[in-house]
């Protein structure tokens, strides 16, 4: 059986190269490259596996994820890291690459995450409160 335990070098090159990422870009907080990196592997999987995802398939991915991990809090930790638009996360994406923790094709740029939504509008609207397990439980029996 495979140890599924992460590999401690290569927990220690991600921790340097996400500190790299800061050093480049202050202006977003650690934990926002870290959530991108998670991002790109949620949707590569969503995605059944593909590794090149355009931009606006990523920023999507993100929201998506941002959603289910933190709710309707989503803006609000995104905004604590630095985060307001999407251009935000273009940035960052070219920075991780830049330190080696992501891949790009030729043809990716940072005009494919410019202004492709309202960042605000998209976390705010697409919140959902899932009533069905809290109507079931009052279900009489």
């Amino acid at each position: 059986m495979a140890d599924a335990s992460p590999d401690p070098r290569e927990m220690i090159k991600q921790h340097i190269a996400l500190r790299a990422a800061v050093e480049k870009n202050p202006r977003y907080h650690v934990d926002a490259y870290r959530f991108i990196c998670e991002a790109v592997e949620y949707t590569c999987t969503k995605l059944g596996g593909r590794r090149d995802v355009s931009g606006r398939e990523l920023l999507e991915g993100i929201c998506e994820l941002a959603l289910s991990r933190f709710g309707y809090l989503a803006r609000i930790v995104f905004e604590h890291w630095g985060i307001t638009r999407t251009d935000d996360f273009g940035e960052m994406v070219f920075i991780l690459v830049e330190v080696g923790l992501l891949g790009k094709s030729p043809r990716d740029s940072m005009a494919d995450f410019h202004e492709v939504f309202g960042l605000r509008e998209a976390l705010d609207e697409r919140y959902q409160i899932d009533l069905g397990e809290a109507q079931q439980e009052e279900a009489p029996e």
